[in-house]
């Protein structure tokens, strides 16, 4: 079964932020890859929520779940660049058919420390 996807607002800044990033500090074809396992992570979600290497992350939230985009690297199309080391993860939960995708975090920031936006 694949659900509907639901992508909050501070979720689509966060893309926005880590792809303008990406561009300025390695440059587009890491941009490019780097978008391509942000999308594969997230489709893999849609696909199974529970999929393996997601997390449950009550301490975030009822129902919270996060997986890390290392996760999701053999997903991405060989034509593009492979990231080595990717530092995200995306944070969401299942609410019936729909998994909400709340925000896509940087691994070495304080989880705890985000429940507002939770």
């Amino acid at each position: 079964m694949t659900f509907e996807l639901d992508l909050a607002p501070e979720a689509e800044a966060d893309i926005d932020d880590i792809l303008e990033w990406s561009t300025t500090q390695f440059g587009a074809a890491i941009r490019d890859g780097y978008e391509a396992l942000i999308d594969a992570a997230i489709l893999s979600i849609v696909d199974d929520p529970n999929r393996v290497g997601s997390h449950d992350r009550t301490d975030l939230g009822h129902g919270v779940r996060s997986l890390h985009l290392i996760s999701s690297r053999d997903d991405v199309s060989q034509g593009l660049r492979r990231i080595a080391n990717p530092r995200h993860f995306v944070i969401y939960r299942q609410v019936g058919n729909v998994v909400q995708v709340v925000r896509l975090l940087h691994d070495a920031m304080d989880l705890s420390g985000q429940h507002p936006a939770l």
